[in-house]
């Protein structure tokens, strides 16, 4: 390996030409390199049941993570199922989707409740108490993740 010359340019590698749609060619500065890039999943969203924690009680409901929520949510189904009471607000609070379109809400929330995720269980009550807000899809309730 000989050293070059601060005049010299550098020797680039020619970039490879790829017709494969599910590969993708980069190259580091040492060693050229294929990898293969899946595609994109597209289907349902993952559920993953929780359990509510209700005056001592579990209850298993189907909870989605939600990356931009900044509450928990539940949908008033599964807190009437549930028989969780909850309490309304006298002014109500707006409420937004992640487009900046408003809510329609009834201005209800739960009392604090626990939850819990196989042995993992939440001992601090007062940080959960849930919005009551419907639901747009097969979930009872919202977690922001």
């Amino acid at each position: 390996m000989s050293k070059r010359k601060a005049s010299e340019p550098l020797q680039r590698h020619p970039k490879k030409i790829n017709a494969s749609t599910d590969f993708v060619y980069y190259q580091s500065a040492s060693t050229p390199i294929i990898k293969k890039v899946l595609s994109t999943k597209i289907g349902k969203r993952p559920l993953y049941k929780f359990f509510i924690d209700c005056d001592g009680q579990y209850f298993p409901l189907r909870f989605m993570l939600d990356l931009g929520s900044t509450s928990f949510v539940i949908s008033p189904g599964a807190a009437k199922s549930v028989s969780i009471l909850v309490v309304k607000r006298i002014k109500p609070v707006r409420t937004k989707d992640v487009s900046g379109t408003e809510i329609p809400t009834e201005g209800l929330y739960t009392l604090p409740l626990g939850s819990s995720f196989g042995n993992h269980r939440s001992f601090n009550e007062e940080d959960h108490a849930f919005e009551v807000l419907r639901t747009s899809g097969n979930y009872d309730a919202l977690i922001p993740a």
